[in-house]
């Protein structure tokens, strides 16, 4: 949206229009998914914390001032909701005495790659990226934007920008030429 239409659109939602309301999440939505999914690694985690956050853009919106973009301000709100989800996934752990009877769903991490397929092979290299990395990855190709938008939304230097996307293309390149030979893949740091 430009930004006298999107200040528009945003009096409107503001005002209890509906359709308006939805047309921001509509715009946004591949944004704040790729940043909580970039956070959080884990799809139903995700889609639970895009929940929160739509409901943290309807609550915060009539205080929205336009000092910045929508896209920044919402930026913001699904990163604070994506770490906040993080810091409460720290509290809410079982201790491992309690822990006696459970078994994993599937085999291991071999096993994994082994039954899995090329979207599977990138989804764990994406995980193993550093968040910066991931997250303007993500960005650009999921939700893709251009990279002066990545910039203004994470408040980063374009250059920095374009050096965390080029970075992490080089080592999902290798994470996944390790992973298709069948060699064990390593993080983005033992690239």
């Amino acid at each position: 949206m430009r930004l006298p239409m999107e200040r528009s659109v945003v009096d409107k939602a503001c005002l209890g229009d509906e359709r308006a309301f939805r047309r921001i999440l509509e715009e946004h939505h591949a944004l704040i998914y790729s940043v909580v999914h970039g956070v959080l690694q884990n799809r139903a985690e995700a889609e639970d914390a895009v929940q929160n956050v739509f409901i943290r853009i309807y609550r915060g919106l009539p205080e929205y001032r336009g000092d910045s973009k929508l896209s920044t301000w919402i930026y913001r709100i699904a990163r604070n909701e994506a770490l906040n989800a993080v810091a409460k996934r720290r509290t809410d752990h079982v201790p491992l005495d309690d822990c006696d009877g459970l078994q994993s769903a599937g085999g291991g991490p071999d096993e994994a790659l082994e039954g899995g397929d090329a979207a599977r092979l990138l989804g764990r290299s994406m995980e193993r990226l550093d968040e910066p990395q991931r997250i303007a990855i993500d960005l650009r190709y999921r939700a893709e934007k251009s990279y002066e938008e990545i910039a203004e939304i994470m408040e980063l230097p374009l250059g920095t920008v374009k050096t965390h996307i080029h970075r992490g293309k080089i080592a999902l390149r290798r994470m996944l030429a390790r992973g298709a030979a069948g060699a064990p893949v390593k993080g983005s740091g033992d690239v």
